[in-house]
């Protein structure tokens, strides 16, 4: 056990994906409901990790600030965006550093980025809709030096789920339920 991370038992898990890569499938989902003005509830689905399902009943709002017309009453998407986007990479970081028999003092993560609303808005077609850049900073202590921990964070762009997802296009696939409303 280092850093908090069973490494014993990480090896165990890699070498059962090995051995049948099912195993090493991994899913989950949310349903997010709109709560009113800019509020939005979201339930966190049970997740399938090859045949076994995972109770993972968990709750949280999203809400935008007052000058977006919200209540300020909880983080906007954008922070559950980055939040997920570090936590990821957060792990990743710390796993790959366990492997390697690092023992880390304390880690950080920083992500910064900036959306221009206009394109949200709708105002200027130049203007992305989505973040065009992410800037993020590791702050790191620990054992290691500082060549093995740019080689941790150089794995954590190459492994990490949620910076692979981000970084890259990925598939989105839409469906649309249309209920209606009989109105008296």
């Amino acid at each position: 056990m280092i850093n908090g991370i069973n490494l014993e038992a990480l090896g165990a898990y890699k070498n059962t994906v090995e051995q049948d890569s099912k195993n090493g499938m991994y899913s989950g989902g949310i349903k997010a409901t709109w709560l009113g003005g800019t509020k939005v509830g979201v339930e966190t689905k049970a997740l399938q990790l090859g045949d076994e399902k995972i109770p993972h009943d968990f709750s949280f709002t999203i809400d935008e600030p007052n000058q977006l017309l919200g209540e300020h009453s909880a983080p906007t998407p954008q922070c559950y965006l980055l939040g997920g986007l570090s936590g990821c990479m957060m792990v990743t970081f710390v796993a790959m550093a366990s492997t390697k028999g690092i023992e880390l003092e304390g880690v950080s993560l920083e992500i910064k980025s900036t959306l221009d609303l206009q394109g949200f808005l709708g105002i200027n077609e130049t203007s992305p809709v989505g973040y065009d850049t992410v800037e993020y900073c590791f702050t790191v202590e620990g054992n290691g030096t500082e060549e093995q921990f740019k080689e941790i964070a150089d794995l954590v762009i190459q492994f990490s789920p949620n910076y692979a997802t981000v970084a890259n296009k990925v598939k989105m696939v839409s469906s649309l339920v249309v209920n209606s409303t009989v109105k008296n």
